[in-house]
């Protein structure tokens, strides 16, 4: 058996990389600490949207979006959370729901999807959501008492096959 060590490993030729399989290429990251509501029954947008042009036609994309203290104006309702690509609806990512009080949904929902754009070309994702039960609104990054004093936080990241 051999081991080779090195340093540093340079392309030999640009954009030609080392990609491993499983390892992580690159990573955008967006946060946001302002509390955002809707009480919109149809999809709107929640301030998500990251670009990232994939290094190898290969890749898969990671999408990941993490949520501080969800909560709803009221008691039944939830909100439900979708993945845009390009401008167009592209996955369902999740439902929240309240049935008590408190209505707090959860103290840091985190939600993932991987999709595998194919293309080398920019694609753009966007977290969107909507109220989907109840009459009254549905908020992230500490409605009440705490409002802004967490942060949200969507990451997307390029995966190598």
């Amino acid at each position: 058996m051999s081991i080779l060590k090195v340093d540093t490993i340079n392309e030999k030729t640009s954009g030609n990389g080392v990609y491993i399989p499983g390892h992580v290429i690159q990573v955008l990251t967006q946060e946001i600490t302002a509390h955002t509501t809707t009480s919109s029954t149809s999809s709107v947008a929640t301030g998500f949207t990251l670009t990232i042009t994939p290094k190898s036609t290969a890749s898969k994309i990671k999408c990941t979006v993490g949520f501080s203290a969800m909560y709803a104006a009221a008691i039944t309702s939830s909100a439900s959370f979708y993945l845009h690509k390009n401008g167009s609806f592209h996955t369902y990512l999740h439902s929240l729901a309240t049935y008590a009080n408190p209505v707090n949904f959860s103290s840091n929902p985190t939600i993932m999807t991987v999709d595998s754009p194919n293309t080398t070309s920019a694609v753009t994702y966007a977290i969107f959501w909507a109220r989907t039960v109840g009459t009254a609104g549905v908020y992230f990054n500490n409605y009440g008492p705490a409002v802004n004093q967490t942060r949200s936080w969507f990451t997307v990241e390029e995966i190598a096959q």
